[in-house]
């Protein structure tokens, strides 16, 4: 077996020190820590887990970006805790119910509540790079016709691009998760769900257009049009 390059080496200790980062800030949550709680040093974190100060590091960097611990150096210092942001909580309450194999059925039912909120936001804050990248990916949509499941990806690709528009942070990780979540169904579409796609295709477009004109009216008419799906094909 070869050894593994420098490349494989940095993206093995980024993807353990993410692991790191979200079981300690589901022992913050589950623990009810207060602000300003101890958890140790990051000796402590490293003997813990067994993993490289390098590792440890990022790991720590993770939750400070996100608001969750502050490092302190020196005598008495090291990670303390911070109020826990929502998005933080929600991201760990979006892990347990993937845990209990919540269904996809009422993973789209709250997808479909947020789908006005979800485009009203877009449509305020869309930029002429996002409708670009929106028709783009409204084509290759179009080209996917012939293939379920390739169709279902494109779709969800629409939906996606179409929340990364929200500068609300808690309201896109919610979103994107149930597309998440829901994404496991795929293996199921079959090709009976063609018959759709021609439909399906042109409520996209129209919800994109209802974007882009920035029209509240119109983007509750597309978010309408875009009725609640009788199939996985939405």
């Amino acid at each position: 077996m070869s050894r593994p390059d420098h490349t494989d080496r940095t993206e093995w200790r980024l993807s353990r020190a993410e692991a790191i980062a979200r079981e300690i800030e589901r022992k913050i949550i589950d623990s009810a820590l207060p602000d300003g709680s101890r958890l140790g040093t990051k000796e402590d974190v490293r003997q813990e887990y067994g993993v490289a100060v390098g590792t440890v590091n990022e790991a720590v960097r993770l939750l400070e970006t996100r608001g969750v611990v502050s490092a302190k150096p020196g005598p008495g210092g090291g990670l303390f805790t911070l109020r826990t942001p929502s998005h933080v909580r929600i991201n760990h309450l979006i892990l347990e119910l993937r845990e209990n194999g919540d269904t996809s059925a009422n993973c789209l039912a709250v997808r479909d509540a947020l789908e006005e909120p979800i485009l009203m936001d877009a449509a305020a804050h869309r930029t002429e790079e996002d409708l670009a990248d929106l028709r783009e990916l409204l084509a290759r949509m179009d080209e996917q016709r012939t293939d379920a499941a390739a169709f279902l990806r494109a779709n969800w690709a629409v939906h996606r691009r179409i929340a990364e528009i929200t500068p609300n942070l808690v309201l896109r990780v919610i979103y994107t998760t149930m597309l998440d979540m829901i994404e496991n169904e795929i293996e199921h579409v079959s090709s009976d769900d063609l018959f759709t796609a021609g439909r399906t295709f042109r409520t996209h477009v129209a919800l994109v257009d209802a974007v882009e004109s920035q029209d509240p009216a119109r983007v509750r008419r597309a978010v309408r049009r875009h009725s609640p799906p009788t199939s996985v094909v939405s």
